[in-house]
């Protein structure tokens, strides 16, 4: 099902990018993708389910989340960091930073694909350059 990617920074990902990125708390607070409830629906999703997302740039694994902010039907959001990294568009244009801000034409399916560690991913990333 075709969905807008937003990124931006959220409380949790910034608390757990203090913490350490290796950490599993890192996983669980950047490796998710957050929805409104409409929409899993649509897709037959819950909490906890792991989900695959594809853009023109990359694609990537995360988990699904309900977000508890109101959100429009066909959004979804996935935090800034390494997952959102993989489907982002990669040029930086100088800064070193990828162009987080969207919104992104994604496609996105239900998967049983577990969502990558922190060391898995940046591996499959950059051993594909």
């Amino acid at each position: 099902m075709k969905f807008k990617l937003n990124t931006g920074r959220t409380i949790w990902q910034g608390e757990a990018i203090e913490a350490g990125k290796n950490l599993e708390m890192y996983r669980k607070a950047a490796g998710v993708c957050y929805f409104n409830e409409e929409d899993m629906m649509k897709l037959n999703l819950k909490e906890g389910d792991c989900v695959k997302v594809k853009s023109a740039y990359g694609e990537t694994v995360v988990k699904v989340k309900k977000t508890n902010q109101p959100m429009p039907e066909g959004m979804v959001f996935i935090p800034m960091g390494p997952w959102a990294n993989c489907v982002v568009m990669p040029e930086t244009n100088s800064t070193a930073m990828p162009s987080f801000k969207g919104p992104l034409d994604v496609e996105i399916e239900k998967t049983d694909e577990e969502v990558p560690i922190m060391m898995d991913l940046m591996r499959k990333k950059y051993i594909e350059c």
